[in-house]
């Protein structure tokens, strides 16, 4: 049975990552940044402008929720690029999720051969949350690419049994690497507790004391560490706060309640297995329910491992107050391999009823074909026409050209539905990133206010400046000065309703009216402005 995938194989594999991965992350095709998104965007923006690799910051407060990974790949990729846009910020966690593709295909065919290989890597590039997450530039699946990575190389160690070699030592420096490297997408913590959840009950489920005599070396731990407390470190340096911070992160989602964080239900980590994995889902839970039909004791040794790197990290998420679905993605790779497993059986069962390879071909490669396309053509067409985010986005892009150089905007949140979230450096809106990142001048002083009644200390100092806000909001900017609308925001979404307004304090306030259907002379028209106009 060869385990090589082969050259023919391995391009089947990245033209269908190619299909589902890469097309679409940016331009005019693509979904607008999502919140999560902006923060990685706008925070390497900020990066490249300030010259500092160790401290994200947005609107110069630091933003150090989680390591920067995810900011320095964007920020890489940038330099390559000559700008911090969509396609950059998202084509880390693009590569990231190919990382995850090739490490499942290659842990299925050491244990079953090139042929369940390949089809594990094409399921694995077809399954729902690698599509989702790897089209997200955020650090979830950047983190699920190092956890995955060093559980293949875990594995590749345990094969290897007592053997003593050069490929043996390279294998465990990279296990270390790896571990190391997993506290660099979101915290010391999280990576680390799932990558050794899953080592440690592998190795005592096995009895297994060769790999484990190996793993206990205190060089490996050492660099380890190194590599996981050297930014922490860089960083309570200069902002000391930021312990207290991780701190608090950890502890709340462990306590009785979370007081700072949003979570799902009890089932949140059954639903993600069930519905995460889609379209695989049944060919996965046909080969689980095969495998272990006779017990766990009886089953394979590779299906142990499966099952432990499957099942072991979210019974312990589940002791945790705080719950949500997307953090399962870290044990969903096994799936792939128990749904490749199945598609190959029913691949021989059409070969025991007399048909014939050249057919078989066709059907395998045409049905992952079809269904890659299904994802462009969703990614590319169906997705950005229905968001609604992407209109305010636009609107934003619209007016950043048009603000006068060193000019100041005040941004009035008003955040009914959603308060600030609140940091040791001050609170910051949850779509401060988004608008920032959207206006795209960072010559452009910004001053946040959070409510109406708030305006007049924040603006105190400006004689005139512009001011992003909803019409319900006039009476509190006429009671500050002339108050003019300059141009209007779009009204897809009625709780998303901002204008452009200028203020001028020099004369007597005086309210403008506006009729409902917002038909009123402007100094531009709803349509656009053009770009480096100056109102």
């Amino acid at each position: 049975m060869p385990d090589r995938l082969g050259i023919g194989r391995w391009i089947a594999l990245f033209g269908l990552a190619a299909l589902t991965l890469l097309i679409g992350l940016g331009g005019p095709s693509a979904p607008r940044l999502s919140y999560h998104e902006a923060l990685v965007a706008q925070g390497a923006r900020e990066m490249w402008a300030r010259g500092d690799l160790i401290t994200p910051t947005i609107a110069g407060l630091p933003w150090i929720e989680k390591p920067p990974l995810a900011h320095w790949l964007t920020l890489a990729g940038s330099r390559l690029a000559g700008r911090v846009d969509e396609w950059t910020t998202r084509l880390p966690s693009a590569l990231a999720a190919v990382v995850v593709v090739v490490a499942v295909a290659l842990l299925a065919a050491r244990h079953h051969g090139g042929h369940v290989g390949l089809i594990a890597g094409l399921v694995q590039a077809t399954t729902y949350w690698t599509v989702q997450r790897g089209r997200l530039g955020d650090a979830d699946i950047q983190l699920t690419a190092i956890i995955t990575a060093a559980l293949v190389v875990f594995d590749a160690l345990r094969s290897l049994g007592s053997e003593r070699s050069y490929r043996t030592r390279a294998l465990v420096v990279l296990f270390f690497t790896l571990l190391g490297m997993s506290a660099w997408a979101k915290g010391i913590v999280f990576g680390s507790v799932i990558i050794g959840v899953v080592v440690c009950s592998t190795l005592l489920a096995e009895r297994d004391w060769a790999t484990a005599r190996r793993l206990l070396s205190p060089s490996g731990w050492a660099w380890t560490a190194l590599l996981t407390l050297a930014w922490p470190a860089a960083v309570i340096a200069t902002h000391p706060q930021a312990l207290g911070l991780w701190t608090l992160h950890i502890s709340d989602r462990l306590a009785e309640r979370s007081a700072n964080f949003a979570g799902g239900p009890w089932w949140s980590y059954l639903a993600a297995m069930l519905g995460l994995v889609l379209p695989w889902t049944p060919f996965a839970w046909v080969s689980i329910l095969r495998a272990f039909r006779s017990g766990p004791r009886r089953a394979d040794s590779f299906d142990r491992f499966l099952a432990i790197w499957a099942f072991a990290p979210l019974v312990l998420l589940s002791f945790a107050t705080v719950k949500n679905a997307h953090y399962a993605i870290h044990a969903l790779p096994p799936f792939s391999i128990w749904a490749a497993r199945s598609v190959a059986r029913l691949l021989e069962r059409l070969e025991a009823a007399k048909w014939s390879p050249r057919a078989l071909r066709i059907a395998g490669v045409g049905s992952f074909a079809i269904l890659g396309t299904i994802y462009a053509v969703m990614n590319c067409l169906i997705i950005p026409r229905y968001e609604s985010r992407g209109s305010e986005v636009r609107f934003l892009e619209r007016i950043g050209p048009g603000l006068p150089a060193a000019s100041t905007l005040v941004l009035l949140h008003d955040d009914w539905d959603r308060l600030p979230y609140r940091t040791p450096f001050g609170p910051v809106p949850h779509d401060l990133a988004l608008r920032l990142f959207a206006l795209d001048r960072p010559d452009v002083e910004v001053r946040t206010v959070f409510t109406p009644a708030s305006l007049e200390s924040s603006v105190g100092d400006l004689s005139t400046f512009t001011v992003l806000a909803r019409s319900r909001d006039l009476p509190a900017l006429d009671a500050l000065g002339t108050t003019t609308l300059v141009f209007p925001g779009p009204t897809d979404r009625w709780d998303r309703t901002f204008d452009l307004y200028r203020v001028s304090r020099s004369t007597r306030p005086a309210l403008r009216e506006l009729r409902e259907d917002r038909e009123i002379s402007l100094p531009c028209d709803r349509d656009g402005v053009e770009a480096g106009r100056t109102w």
